[in-house]
């Protein structure tokens, strides 16, 4: 999840005062440059969702996935019977999971 987030710079700090105000009535006293200064004096940093897009070539490979997806549901009852887990270890699949979560399939 991290990987979506940016850094805001500092003067884009003051654009997220607002929202705290409505969240914490105790600051409303305050002026937001004294609230931006409290923040820059704590090194509190706002981070933003950016948007990443997914590559074409990993896009085409969604049909590839969905058949995937649906064999490994069909194939999890077997799973259970030979290990005695119900579901797939995401240590042993990561890259199937990141393949996943790159077609926003997040399984």
């Amino acid at each position: 999840m991290f990987y979506k987030l940016k850094r805001t710079w500092s003067h884009n700090d003051i654009n997220y005062i607002p929202d705290f105000r409505e969240t914490f009535p105790e600051l409303k006293h305050l002026s937001s440059e004294e609230l931006c200064d409290r923040f820059s004096s704590m090194n509190v940093d706002f981070y933003i969702a950016k948007k990443v897009s997914t590559p074409f070539l990993t896009r085409l490979t969604l049909p590839f996935a969905l058949v995937l997806l649906l064999l490994m549901f069909i194939g999890l009852p077997l799973v259970f019977m030979i290990t005695g887990n119900w579901g797939y270890g995401v240590g042993e699949n990561a890259r199937l999971n990141n393949w996943f979560k790159s077609l926003r399939l997040n399984v």
